[in-house]
């Protein structure tokens, strides 16, 4: 079994692919097949349970829970498969019959008791397009009822495989083995928490490479630090942000940016933000006096503008500072890099394109006030980066990184984060490294990472309650402990 941080994230037309192409090189679908299965009685043995139900459906997923059985039965184990569904895959009919020829007791489209300590699913597997039948449903609920022990293949039976969403109803599994790689809708939740433990059983599959990766510690990104160096080397973070209404959110921009190592940070706010200055003095100062941001202030900040190697927008901004956004993005957006955070995401829906300078960073809210239909879709995300032509980093308990063409998933992500303050502190860490040199990808995935991480390790000492933004800010090296 893989460690699950070493891996690609799969939709369901790549394991397709995937399978059709192992077969293709020679590999035998009953190899897979056999494979699969003495995966899953390997996890099913360490419970070392009395009585063993497989439930399975009449696709492939239902032959390797068949199989699975049968190598079960052959260890001595008491094993009893209740099959449900008509239209049986070739795959699935062979397993049938050696399951037949072996003697194991086989049920079709009945009810079953509560006498089993242990359930392996295997109803439904990847191909899942829709809602679950009623029929398959009300098997779905009896598993969920029993006190057995539950292990799913692949992916729980009614979690859709590319969204993590619920068809119908799902199975809630204890630990699902999925075979070669990841899938989407493993990750994001709900799906996630249906899927209980993540198991990856290694086949013989063809080597296959998505786009689509998790983030794990070798491909983080730290920028150097030469012993010989001054503060001009590591880059000029400016921050415009803030308001009369909210003083606090760029406070903490300017924090990260400063704590995960920018040379320089500007704060410049519309109204009074002065107390930044008891936080960090290092930190640049200055208030317009005002109480937004408006569009002939550009002139007035051309020079700071024009000495940052990147500007954070939107941390604490009202609607009314949007045309000032907008007309930066017109003159800036193709040479600066750009954060958009917050209130000032807004701004792109005035844009038919954008460029690979810009990052927005909404949370889920966010995006769906400018992108109305978006769901728990991945797809939709990337389409909406490679149309925008910009990258996103949605910020959720799962925060995706996407430029359009590659994808990024960040699991580190714990409720600790679910306060005000954790996304305005993560641009200005963002934005931090973009200053010292790192392509925005890179910088996204690395401060995602090193904040995230900080988040979890002072959680598991201090509880996810009592954690807050300035105290991430103030504990960041910990994240650098890769």
């Amino acid at each position: 079994m893989e460690n699950i941080f070493e891996t690609n994230v799969l939709d369901s037309n790549e394991a397709k692919v995937m399978d059709k192409l192992t077969i293709e090189s020679g590999i035998m679908e009953e190899t897979l097949m056999e494979q699969a299965a003495f995966a899953i009685a390997d996890v099913a043995s360490s419970f070392s349970p009395k009585k063993i139900l497989c439930v399975a459906g009449t696709g492939n997923n239902g032959g390797d829970c068949i199989a699975a059985g049968r190598i079960l039965h052959n260890k001595g184990y008491n094993v009893e498969i209740y099959i449900y569904g008509k239209n049986q895959s070739n795959g699935f009919k062979k397993q049938l019959l050696i399951a037949e020829n072996y003697g194991l007791k086989i049920k079709y489209n009945k009810d079953f008791s509560d006498e089993y300590d242990l359930i392996i699913d295997g109803l439904i597997g990847i191909g899942l397009n829709g809602e679950v039948r009623s029929s398959i449903k009300t098997v779905i609920e009896k598993i969920n009822s029993s006190n057995a022990k539950v292990i799913s293949e692949d992916i729980p039976s009614g979690i859709s495989s590319d969204t993590g969403e619920v068809m119908g109803d799902a199975v809630h599994a204890d630990i699902t083995i999925t075979f070669g790689n990841l899938k989407i809708g493993q990750i994001l939740y709900p799906g996630r928490e249906f899927s209980g433990k993540l198991k990856i059983a290694e086949l013989s599959f063809k080597k296959f490479i998505s786009n689509r990766k998790i983030i794990t510690p070798d491909i983080i990104k730290v920028p150097n630090r030469k012993k010989d160096s001054h503060k001009y080397d590591y880059g000029n973070v400016l921050i415009l942000a803030g308001s009369s209404k909210y003083p606090g959110a760029p406070i903490l921009t300017a924090l990260g940016a400063q704590r995960i190592g920018a040379g320089l940070v500007t704060l410049i706010t519309p109204g009074d933000s002065s107390k930044i200055l008891s936080f960090e003095p290092s930190i640049i100062y200055s208030s317009l006096n005002k109480n937004n941001f408006e569009k002939n202030d550009l002139k007035k900040l051309n020079d700071e503008i024009e000495r940052a190697n990147v500007i954070i927008l939107g941390p604490g901004m009202t609607e009314d500072s949007i045309e000032f956004v907008v007309e930066l993005i017109k003159k800036q957006g193709r040479t600066k890099n750009i954060v958009l955070d917050a209130e000032s995401i807004q701004a792109i829906k005035e844009f038919e394109s954008l460029s690979e300078n810009i990052l927005i960073t909404p949370h889920v809210g966010e995006m769906k006030k400018i992108f109305k239909n978006l769901k728990n879709n991945i797809f939709e995300l990337e389409r909406f980066s490679k149309q925008k032509k910009c990258i996103i980093m949605l910020k959720s308990s799962i925060t995706t990184i996407t430029d359009g063409e590659k994808t990024f998933f960040n699991l580190l992500g714990s409720s600790s984060l679910s306060k005000g303050g954790s996304g305005d502190l993560l641009s200005g860490i963002v934005g931090g490294l973009i200053a010292q040199g790192l392509d925005t990808i890179n910088a996204c995935i690395t401060g995602s990472y090193i904040m995230y991480k900080t988040a979890k390790e002072l959680s598991n000492e201090y509880t996810e309650y009592f954690i807050t933004p300035k105290l991430i800010s103030e504990n960041l090296y910990i994240g650098f402990k890769l």
